[in-house]
């Protein structure tokens, strides 16, 4: 009876060790992956709106460069 139940003990352990560990790696990439997209998304943002603006063909910086 000890051995079964040193063996249910383990296997128990290793399930929620596993489970544990699968869901931290779950919420790692997800938390990757948001700020990943989102940080792209504010660079792209931020950067836009230092180019060109809207509806102007003939840009200052362009004049600048002739």
């Amino acid at each position: 009876m000890y051995n079964f139940m040193a063996i249910l003990s383990q296997l128990f352990w290793g399930v929620t060790i596993g489970a544990l560990s699968a869901a931290f790696t779950a919420i790692g990439q997800g938390l990757a992956v948001a700020f990943g997209i989102g940080g792209l998304g504010w660079w792209g943002l931020r950067h836009h709106r230092k180019g060109r603006p809207r509806g102007d063909t003939d840009s200052t910086r362009d004049k600048k460069r002739d």
